[in-house]
């Protein structure tokens, strides 16, 4: 096991569903991801306007992040060893890049904070999203550029559907709201250096404040659809692509 990577990281990814590794990224390579996605962010905010925004996506295509230099630096980054050695604690079979994104505070103040499975945004049955998160693995790798005040989890709900009062808090049932507090939430603050990793199927919400602005890739044991690449380009041209054959199965399409 890389030797930055404590021995107790797997299983509590596997039991808990997250696990924060504090001063993990160098302070310079944070500087210079940073410079480059405020202006990838800022060309996504240009064609997406909404005051109760807390995220933009797609932040590596070409239509956000226009100097190749640039792109190719994100790219390299999201298939360095020191990611990859982590995504090999989590997945058994082959992983692949998804998507990235930048979590910001929403413009409109009375925008709360909201717990979700990122699952229920797919517009599937609940009965498949059950089955789901047992088959398909979604997780990010989130790099806060500044210091962000942290997400809440439901530590373990990663690998089981909700309770009852679970389910009714998430989805707004019997007149709860998605904002209430859980019973067995925890509060993962994170700064610039560290790296905290979550299961994207965790019930979990953010938490605004501060000059938020953090740095998501999303890793996954399937592939993602050409249709999608097709649609954003926002993966990396053959050019791009590394020499080694574990990292250009990273950004394998189907």
């Amino acid at each position: 096991m890389n030797e930055v990577i404590p021995s107790k990281a797997k299983s509590q990814l596997k039991t808990l569903g997250y696990y924060l590794f504090p001063n993990l990224i160098p302070l310079g390579t944070i500087k210079l991801l940073k410079e480059i996605l405020i202006q990838s962010n800022e060309q996504w905010l240009q064609e997406f306007q909404n005051p109760k925004n807390v995220n933009s996506a797609y932040l590596t295509s070409t239509k956000y992040t226009k100097d190749k230099e640039d792109r190719q630096s994100l790219f390299q980054f999201i298939g360095s060893d020191l990611l990859l050695d982590i995504c090999d604690l989590i997945f058994e079979d082959p992983f692949y890049f998804l998507n990235t994104q930048i979590f910001f505070n929403p413009i409109d103040p009375n925008k709360l904070p909201y717990w979700h499975r990122d699952i229920q945004y797919l517009g599937i049955p609940e009965e498949e999203q059950k089955k789901r998160i047992h088959k398909d693995y979604v997780w990010h790798f989130r790099i806060p550029l500044e210091k962000d005040p942290g997400i809440w989890f439901v530590p373990g709900s990663h690998i089981r559907w909700d309770t009852e009062k679970e389910r009714q808090v998430r989805l707004e049932l019997e007149e709860r709201k998605n904002h209430e507090d859980m019973e067995t939430q925890i509060l993962v603050p994170h700064k610039p250096g560290d790296l905290l990793v979550f299961s994207a199927h965790l019930i979990h919400k953010g938490n605004y404040g501060s000059n938020r602005f953090s740095f998501d890739i999303l890793y996954t044991n399937f592939p993602e659809k050409k249709q999608t690449q097709e649609k954003w380009n926002h993966f990396p041209e053959e050019s791009f692509l590394l020499h080694d054959p574990k990292k250009n199965t990273l950004f394998q399409l189907v």
